[in-house]
């Protein structure tokens, strides 16, 4: 008997992210009352993360599988990982460029 997987439509897929960001503001934001440079450092990793994350993603979507020496669900998985690591090391080394910007904006409509 074939067993169902989930199927997660483009809705349901936005609306996680929609309720991740939503969960990081409201962390950030918190953050932001007591340690200055803890929220900054949180904004940084997500902001930046999130955007090397989706640049890798679309990166590894460009490029077919190839033709042989394919790892199958184990390489997916594996691949997954890998990404999210090297999104969190750009983050860290070069997050700032991207969103010191926007942590102003964030500052500034949170005091407002």
């Amino acid at each position: 008997m074939n067993s169902i997987s989930s199927i997660h439509s483009p809705i349901s897929t936005a609306q996680n992210a929609f309720n991740r960001t939503e969960n990081a503001a409201s962390r950030m934001l918190a953050e932001s009352h007591g340690q200055k440079g803890d929220a900054k450092a949180t904004f940084q990793d997500f902001v930046a993360g999130t955007f090397y994350k989706q640049m890798l993603s679309s990166l590894h979507k460009m490029h077919g599988k190839p033709a042989y020496l394919y790892g199958g669900q184990a390489e997916k998985i594996f691949q997954g990982q890998l990404d999210q690591q090297v999104a969190e090391d750009l983050a860290h080394s070069h997050g700032s460029q991207l969103s010191d910007s926007l942590y102003q904006a964030f500052l500034h409509n949170t005091r407002a």
